[in-house]
């Protein structure tokens, strides 16, 4: 075993030898770089490298071929293709830097192919690659990638973006970025709209709801809330916006047993599994309301601040209050 893996290991460095050859001009290439040959070889190299098992020289070996395609014409593709073949190694050899950027060089070579979607995938590998290194990179990626996918007229498209702007929610949720979650889920309701999925609308404009409570944003809560009523996708008239009128409700009466009761409902199972651990985690605690928006006294005398009880923070998955910190309160 080791004795063929020395000789596929000589043989993919012979194969790097003869692509760097390729690439030099003389007499017999007419003085131009062959291109053509020179790609063939590290694609060679990178196959014999594998079966040696010296994954970082397939990796080095899959950038040269990449580099070659992209001088060919219409090797952007392949380029882009080759690329991604050496960041998923680097991610497995957890260079996750490395591996990041040769995806966003994918995504670059796939946006001058003319293939958004393929830009927006490579943007998505390299921000789940970022997810414990750079979350904050991570997350632009992910909205540069919704992003290009949202100004496409394609349907198909379109409708394949669906599942794009679901993985970037659960990205920015998991790295508890409330704010950019809660704009990215309307940004995906008005995609469901366009497509005409009204219960793609209602599950988008809930969970937003639901995540801008999460962040501490009650007003923020229910502008988006009203702007969704507002338009004419029919979203005013469906359970989930029945749904967040008695989540405000709850919050605005102080009523953590309503607010459970709320939660209790199957609707908040059907929604995409983070934005459903996240409604399940939502106390009273969770968003401040303004003492203006209180539906009962609550026996301060300045009505021109900010919230109804203060913001708490406990050992729960999203910073909720735990049952054993409820019960070291009462001891204490």
């Amino acid at each position: 075993r080791k004795g063929m893996e020395a000789r596929k290991r000589a043989e993919g460095e012979s194969a790097m030898i003869a692509g760097l050859k390729c690439e030099k001009t003389s007499l017999f290439s007419r003085w131009k770089p062959d291109w053509d040959g020179a790609k063939s070889e590290y694609e060679r190299a990178a196959t014999c490298f594998k079966v040696a098992k010296d994954m970082q020289r397939a990796v080095d070996a899959y950038v040269k071929a990449a580099e070659a395609h992209a001088h060919l014409d219409a090797g952007y593709f392949m380029a882009a293709k080759h690329l991604e073949s050496a960041a998923f190694i680097a991610r497995d050899l957890k260079q996750a830097a490395q591996a990041a950027s040769m995806y966003e060089r994918a995504a670059s070579l796939h946006q001058q192919d003319g293939r958004v979607d393929g830009t927006a995938e490579a943007l998505c590998k390299a921000a789940r690659v970022l997810e414990e290194h750079d979350s904050a990179k991570g997350a632009g990626l992910m909205l540069r990638a919704c992003g290009l996918l949202a100004e496409e007229d394609d349907e198909r498209i379109l409708r394949a973006s669906v599942d794009t702007f679901k993985q970037a929610v659960a990205f920015l949720l998991r790295t508890r970025r409330w704010s950019e979650g809660a704009k990215l889920l309307h940004q995906q309701a008005s995609v469901h709209g366009r497509l005409q999925q009204p219960h793609g609308v209602g599950r988008c404009e809930l969970s937003a709801a639901v995540v801008s409570l999460a962040g501490d944003d009650f007003n923020g809560a229910q502008a988006g809330y009203h702007a969704a009523v507002e338009q004419c996708d029919g979203f005013a008239l469906r359970d989930e916006a029945v749904l967040a009128e008695r989540l405000f409700g709850a919050y605005k009466a102080q009523d953590e047993e309503g607010l459970q009761q709320v939660l209790k409902e199957q609707t908040f199972n059907h929604l995409e599994n983070q934005v459903a651990l996240v409604a399940r985690s939502l106390t009273l605690r969770s968003a401040g309301v303004p003492v203006q928006q209180l539906s009962r006294p609550t026996g301060r005398s300045d009505s021109s601040t900010a919230v109804a009880l203060p913001k708490l923070e406990g050992t729960g998955d999203f910073g909720e209050v735990a049952p054993e910190d409820e019960l070291t309160d009462d001891l204490t």
